[in-house]
């Protein structure tokens, strides 16, 4: 028995409980799945940087996961490649995690700590409590709510959303004033879902020199993706309120414009979107 629980828990301890092997590659599994959706590298190097573990502690873990069937067999490139079934389990395991994340938030756990506790519940809790609880935060909640890194994919079907948008001015007066650079894009913009990942889109006028910038919370600024036609903004980045009794969503993001490296306080502006 004592071999056996050496062999499915590891030492490290969070919360005072025992982290199985199995939530470690679980863990493992939806981060790259979330890496594949940003479109970066999947590599085991990357892998072991991110959960600080040496080569032969991930290599055990890919091990794991390629009899799990997650990832087929490494090739001495050292990239990772996930099999449609990889792929399909970490999609859940996303939706798990976004679902008890939510949960958290609503009954006033702050965002950082939701985070790191659902990423423990979402290894354990059964389909029907998941099922539940989703069915609880979409329609069964009656109060207003604040989310953070929530990805609209988990709330919205896939397709084109229409959203009000706003860029204002960070100074504090009523009424609000529009920022310059407001009138850079179309009166609408789009919430755009498909199958791996949501984003905020607008629309410009004309090209202009000066870049979007959006604050992310854990990565800090980071520059907005950016094609002839559009901007486009990672949904995660928004802090959204939600109230049930009406079906408008509201998100807001720092953002800023520059033509430099790094922004700078008088370049940042308030980005505000209505959903639909």
């Amino acid at each position: 028995m004592e071999e056996k629980e050496t062999c499915e828990f590891v030492e490290a301890r969070a919360g005072g409980m025992p982290f199985s092997r199995r939530e470690k590659v679980e863990d493992m599994l939806e981060v790259l799945c979330q890496w594949r959706q940003r479109g970066l590298q999947l590599s085991v190097r990357q892998i072991g940087r991110q959960f600080d573990l040496s080569r032969r502690e991930v290599t055990y873990y890919l091990k794991k996961m390629l009899e799990d069937g997650y990832i087929y067999p490494l090739t001495e490139s050292d990239e990772l490649t996930l099999t449609s079934f990889g792929i399909a389990r970490g999609e859940e395991l996303c939706h798990r995690h976004e679902t008890f994340t939510q949960f958290l938030q609503l009954a006033g756990v702050s965002p950082e700590d939701a985070q790191e506790d659902a990423c423990r519940i979402e290894h354990v809790a059964g389909e029907k409590t998941v099922a539940c609880i989703c069915e609880f935060i979409n329609s069964g909640a009656s109060c207003e709510r604040i989310l953070h890194h929530s990805d609209l994919r988990f709330k919205y079907g896939i397709g084109d959303y229409d959203a009000g948008m706003g860029i204002y001015q960070l100074e504090r007066i009523y009424p609000r004033r529009l920022a310059e650079e407001y009138y850079w894009y179309r009166d609408r913009a789009q919430i755009v879902i498909v199958p791996e990942k949501s984003s905020f889109q607008m629309k410009k006028k004309e090209n202009h020199p000066q870049a979007l910038w959006y604050m992310d919370r854990e990565k800090g600024w980071m520059r907005a993706e950016e094609t002839e036609e559009a901007v486009q903004i990672p949904t995660q980045a928004f802090e959204f309120v939600i109230c049930p009794s009406d079906p408008i969503i509201e998100g807001t993001l720092l953002v800023a414009f520059t033509d430099g490296d790094v922004p700078q306080e008088k370049e940042c502006r308030e980005l505000n979107i209505h959903i639909c």
